[in-house]
């Protein structure tokens, strides 16, 4: 029991001693993944992320596919990120827009994390989209 105690405060200490690079001026984004309402989803995302102490919070907005049945919509979501080093945790929760499903507006949260290359993330991520969960992969490009 002491050694995770110790091991949760040094994960802390790094936490917060680590400094995230700036944010820059926008961050395109594409993800694919398996939703257990057994199709796919895929999206391209623009976002704005802007620096807090700590970490970067902003919105995430784009055009969303899911397959069977074939359905086009508008993921609408806040994502928070975390550096650590050249690594990075991130949470986003929102609303998508899936314009031929029944309902059209659902509920959206997932989290994951990756590594930090420059100006490029890449990361996983698990989550939930009403109705099924969601494991994927997601590329960022920081312009």
């Amino acid at each position: 029991m002491n050694r995770r105690i110790s091991w949760a405060v040094a994960l802390c200490a790094l936490a917060v001693s680590a400094h995230p690079a700036p944010a820059r001026a926008f961050e395109i984004s594409a993800s694919a993944a398996y939703w257990t309402e057994s199709s796919a989803a895929y999206t391209v995302t623009l976002g704005k992320l802007f620096d807090l102490p700590g970490f970067q919070l902003g919105p995430r907005v784009g055009f969303a596919y899911v397959t069977s049945p074939n359905s086009a919509g508008v993921p609408a979501d806040v994502v928070a990120r975390f550096g650590i080093g050249i690594f990075y945790i991130e949470g986003q929760a929102g609303a998508w827009f899936l314009f031929s499903r029944d309902p059209v507006v659902r509920f959206h949260a997932t989290g994951g994390g990756g590594l930090e290359l420059g100006p490029v993330h890449v990361g996983v991520e698990g989550g939930y989209l009403h109705d099924g969960g969601l494991l994927g992969a997601r590329v960022s490009l920081s312009l």
